[in-house]
């Protein structure tokens, strides 16, 4: 019954109390009014357009497999977008309009990031290539629903990690031999991640 009201747009996860979940009305949890409140088409843009200011570049298929959607609303979506000039496209690729100057240059460091089980990054495209190379795939996806928390570098995984006793340790298991300047960004990342999970005094 919980679902079919959530599904329903009746209820909505609240705060956590005691570490139970709580539940409370939609209605009394977010505004009814104003800027944000969407319906048929102009929702529908407004999911691909938040959609795509997360996870540009991105296809509409990408989209379309993201948000659960038939290909054809996708389409429609993009279309809206593009009517409005909200977007740009590059082949099949598509970002929201005036991004593309905001992307940072070219730098010798690579940029390495500890992601945690079921980030965004590793399901939020229609294929797994875009952040996981297909060889090791299974090690990322071992199967019964699991994503494992996963190293990326230059937003290409290259290792799983995982907590060891307690929360002061980390161990990453990498794909292939990894070279010294990211093997120290790896390390730099642990101790940020010990550092977030560790309890304050």
């Amino acid at each position: 019954m919980i679902r079919h009201a959530a599904l329903t747009g009746i209820l909505c996860h609240g705060p956590q109390r005691t570490g139970e979940v709580t539940y409370v009305l939609l209605n009394d949890w977010l505004p009814t009014t104003g800027r944000f409140r969407w319906e048929g088409d102009s929702a529908l843009a407004e999911l691909a357009r938040r959609y795509l200011a997360a996870h540009a570049p991105a296809t509409l298929e990408d989209f379309a497999a993201w948000s659960g959607l038939p290909v054809t609303w996708a389409r429609r979506a993009w279309k809206m977008l593009a009517e409005s000039g909200a977007i740009t496209e590059y082949g099949a690729l598509t970002m929201l309009a005036g991004r593309v100057k905001e992307l940072p240059g070219s730098s010798d460091t690579s940029d390495v990031r500890m992601l945690p089980a079921y980030d965004n990054y590793l399901i939020g495209y229609r294929t797994r290539e875009v952040s996981i190379p297909a060889l090791h795939q299974a090690r990322v996806w071992p199967g019964g629903g699991l994503i494992r928390p996963t190293v990326i570098a230059d937003g290409l995984a290259i290792a799983t990690w995982t907590r060891g006793s307690g929360s002061r340790s980390i161990q990453v298991d990498a794909f292939e031999p990894v070279p010294p300047q990211i093997e120290q960004s790896i390390d730099m990342e642990k101790e940020a991640v010990v550092g977030f999970l560790r309890p304050t005094a």
